[in-house]
């Protein structure tokens, strides 16, 4: 297990190699949309829009049996997952030998909510949430049109594993990490993820502890409580697991890393809903 888990450690480091800066959602989904455009095994869909009409577009990659379906931005600032999206999509297209290895479909969202994000998408900055805007993942009763686009195109693949690329990338602050999860992992999953952190030189939160996952883990229903319910990872969890690490900016951990970690947060859990 530790042999494998230093291979995705590597693997993700390489992948994210070339990786200078978090880029802001205007840049990522112009570099998604001229990848697909070079590489006839991408495929680009359009999924919906959002509130004020902008596109949402999704790439797949691969003919995989089990379906990943990856989305960024979900909140104003939390940027780190658009970078982590476009870095995988670049090795896939590639031929990444580990990655085209997984028999998988690969499902990315690049930026789900461009119209709350700050600066118009154009460049980032750290912001703070309005209380007063509807945030995208919560409002299932209530449903803006990203939340609609998500989970109508989420029942046409049924993943298997959604990440949720959520973060705290948007405070400016430096936290410890915490992982969200829907349903419990194996305890030597999460061990592997929080292994994983501390190679990287994250620190674990130590306010959230599963009982089963340990240190730095909680289920969404415990954390959120009756929200939960009004959620698309509520939703999303019908077809299979979904789970977001909430990293955020930290002194001395360079963009590459920040993407690293969650490459390798997300090949961790791809292996363990695998197997």
């Amino acid at each position: 297990m530790q042999n494998d888990l230093q291979i995705i450690i590597k693997i993700a480091k390489d992948l994210s190699s070339d990786v200078k800066e978090i880029l802001p959602p205007i840049d990522v989904i112009r570099e998604c949309a001229l990848l697909a455009q070079k590489n006839k095994n991408i495929r680009e869909i359009n999924i919906g829009h959002t509130e004020q009409g902008h596109p949402i577009k999704a790439y797949e990659f691969g003919n995989g049996k089990s379906h990943v379906l990856f989305y960024g931005f979900p909140d104003p600032g939390e940027a780190i997952g658009g970078t982590t999206i476009l870095s995988l999509l670049r090795a896939l297209s590639k031929s990444n030998e580990f990655l085209s290895s997984l028999d998988i479909t690969w499902h990315f969202i690049p930026c789900l909510n461009l119209d709350d994000q700050p600066n118009e998408g154009k460049a980032l900055s750290n912001v703070f949430r309005d209380p007063n805007i509807r945030e995208v993942d919560w409002c299932v009763s209530n449903p803006r049109s990203e939340t609609t686009a998500l989970l109508n195109y989420a029942k046409t693949i049924s993943p298997l594993l959604t990440l949720t690329l959520h973060d705290e990338y948007h405070s400016g602050q430096s936290m410890p990490v915490y992982v969200i999860t829907t349903k419990e992992t194996k305890p030597d999953t999460a061990e592997q993820i929080r292994t994983c952190l501390k190679s990287f030189g994250f620190k674990l939160s130590n306010k959230y502890h599963n009982k089963t996952m340990g240190e730095g883990f909680a289920t969404l229903s415990n954390l959120t409580g009756e929200d939960y319910n009004n959620s698309t990872f509520k939703e999303l969890t019908k077809y299979g697991l979904v789970a977001g690490s909430e990293l955020s900016q930290q002194e001395g951990i360079i963009p590459s890393v920040l993407v690293a970690a969650q490459i390798a947060i997300s090949l961790i859990l791809i292996d363990s809903v695998l197997i």
